[in-house]
């Protein structure tokens, strides 16, 4: 008798105890000589308290872990008469493996593209209306404001108010948009470096990132060499 059958609780040993009976039992009704039946009844009986122990992992076994190993188990009616031929020799003890064995991993869920990049490309929206409406009107604004003042400066102020809001308000529309793409650029890369693989587009964030602040670099250089 090992530590580990002698330290089952009895609630446990109950459970190994009904099975083993039932496993005797259909022994008997498959005429199975009586040493070779106690033989498989002991084997079955260490098995199952090495995987009572191996599941327990040094806590006393629970009914749960009991029920748990006894369905790993072949059915005691298994080892009944007309298994495997009609010579009532008994069956595998223990199930096949691949019965027990756990299913296989689950692949890893492919990447994403980041979806905060691609929303940084709204940005360029507000840019491109600029360019194709914003710069004709400040355009006609110049060439009215010149108008006036050639006019003369009574009719200077009203207009030339009128002018400079319309200027601004322009002016605000690419602003916002470079901002909106810069901020969701730098919030791209972070997402992207914090996801481990699983968002991918990291060129897209840091070209929504550094695209506008390279240009407007790029235009401020052209501008102090133009002046130069």
């Amino acid at each position: 008798m090992t530590d580990a059958r002698m330290d089952l609780p009895p609630e446990v040993r109950v459970h190994v105890d009904v099975y083993l009976d039932a496993v005797r039992a259909a022994q008997l009704s498959a005429g199975l000589p009586g040493d070779e039946a106690a033989g498989i009844r002991d084997d079955l009986r260490a098995q199952i308290y090495d995987m009572l122990a191996a599941r327990a992992a040094g806590r006393a076994p629970t009914v749960e872990d009991a029920e748990a190993v006894l369905a790993k188990l072949e059915p005691p009616e298994a080892y009944g008469p007309g298994v495997e031929g009609s010579g009532g020799a008994p069956p595998p003890r223990i199930a096949q493996p691949s019965a027990t064995a756990p299913l296989s991993a689950a692949a890893p869920p492919k990447p994403k593209f980041s979806r905060t990049a691609l929303i940084g490309l709204l940005g360029f929206l507000p840019v491109f209306l600029f360019c194709v409406l914003g710069v004709p009107v400040m355009f006609l604004g110049f060439r009215y404001q010149t108008a006036v003042l050639a006019a003369g400066p009574q009719f200077e102020q009203a207009p030339m108010a009128s002018i400079h809001w319309a200027i601004i308000c322009f002016a605000i529309i690419p602003l916002m948009g470079m901002l909106w793409t810069i901020v969701c650029g730098i919030a791209a890369i972070v997402q992207i470096r914090r996801a481990a693989g699983q968002i991918t587009g990291l060129w897209l964030a840091v070209f929504d990132a550094v695209v506008f602040p390279i240009l407007v670099l790029v235009v401020l250089v052209l501008g102090v060499l133009t002046c130069a």
